[in-house]
């Protein structure tokens, strides 16, 4: 399911070649941003050092335990959220002096390598920022495996670091490029530091969800409960009629209770019901592409995420699964 919640911003991606017969939706765990981060620092007058961030990002990490060459993790942030701790120099930095934000509001990596090293992995890929892109390498810190948290949610996390030259993607700066007494007032060089957590929420967390009978994706599944799928569906019905703006999720969220409760069937009639009501929404295309990942049927995983990805060219859940099912 792509992250309805989690705004654009950079993005980055490890993959590798895979064939479609290792694949596992097992392996798929969107990244959580509140335990994530992506800072970056750049040195002023050749000593001073300004720290910085991006607040908005989402992704998805693939990651395998017993092979790190099936590993890969891809996210993307919205240049509009950065923060330097001063609301003028943000400002300056998303104009065109810097970012031009309004014109390239986001920044990507996609990789194309990942080896292991003696002190964790090496990522090679494609960094395009203001529509250049180029390529780096930088070190990961070893992967922990698979880390069930104390909401029995299971979490992978990759750390890391690279530099980049600001210049070579057009970030010139121009009022703060200017040498004086032989030092630049910001430097060309910029470090970029990250910690991803990716995590798949299982049932019992995924149930806080859909406590509230009065949402709408509450009130549907608490109908199922009671009415079974007949009861969910004619409770979607109602909300139609109650509802201007009802949205996708409503039946969305109730699929993917029933997915974690391997109801499949029932999630399946649920998500086809929700693609009758909502044809042109990316999401329930990737979340078909899901459950039938799930199922074990490939060929259709991979049509809903081709499809879901030509209405949406940003769901980065997709292009990271279709990396995996080619």
């Amino acid at each position: 399911m792509k992250k309805a919640t989690l705004p654009i911003l950079l993005l980055f991606v490890f993959s590798c070649s895979i064939k479609a017969q290792s694949f596992s939706i097992q392996h798929v765990y969107p990244i959580e941003t509140s335990h994530s981060y992506i800072n970056f620092l750049a040195t002023y007058m050749g000593y001073a050092k300004v720290r910085g961030s991006f607040g908005n990002f989402y992704g998805t990490i693939y990651y395998h335990p017993d092979d790190v060459s099936q590993t890969s993790v891809s996210f993307q942030i919205d240049v509009e959220s950065i923060n330097t701790n001063n609301n003028w120099r943000d400002r300056d930095l998303k104009s065109g002096n810097w970012f031009l934000e309004e014109e390239y509001p986001h920044i990507k990596f996609i990789s194309t390598d990942i080896q292991k090293i003696d002190n964790g992995l090496q990522v090679t890929g494609n960094l395009t920022i203001k529509e250049t892109t180029k390529s780096i390498t930088f070190n990961i810190a070893p992967a922990l495996g698979i880390i069930t948290d104390i909401r029995d949610d299971y979490q992978v996390i990759f750390t890391g670091e690279t530099s980049i030259n600001r210049k070579e993607y057009g970030v010139m700066g121009k009022n703060w490029s200017q040498v004086k007494e032989g030092i630049a007032a910001l430097a060309d060089e910029v470090k970029i530091e990250f910690s991803l957590l990716g995590k798949q929420i299982n049932e019992g967390n995924f149930s806080n969800f859909l406590r509230n009978p009065k949402s709408p994706h509450g009130s549907i599944f608490a109908a199922y409960k009671t009415n079974g799928l007949s009861g969910a569906l004619n409770q979607f019905e109602a909300l139609k009629g109650d509802m201007e703006n009802l949205s996708a999720n409503a039946l969305n969220m109730v699929a993917y209770m029933l997915m974690k409760q391997d109801k499949d069937q029932d999630a399946l009639a649920i998500m086809e019901r929700n693609l009758e009501e909502f044809p042109e929404d990316g999401n329930v295309y990737d979340s078909l592409g899901e459950l039938y990942a799930k199922m074990g049927k490939l060929k259709n995983a991979k049509e809903f995420y081709q499809k879901s990805l030509s209405l949406d060219p940003d769901n980065l859940n997709a292009v990271e699964v279709l990396k995996h099912l080619e």
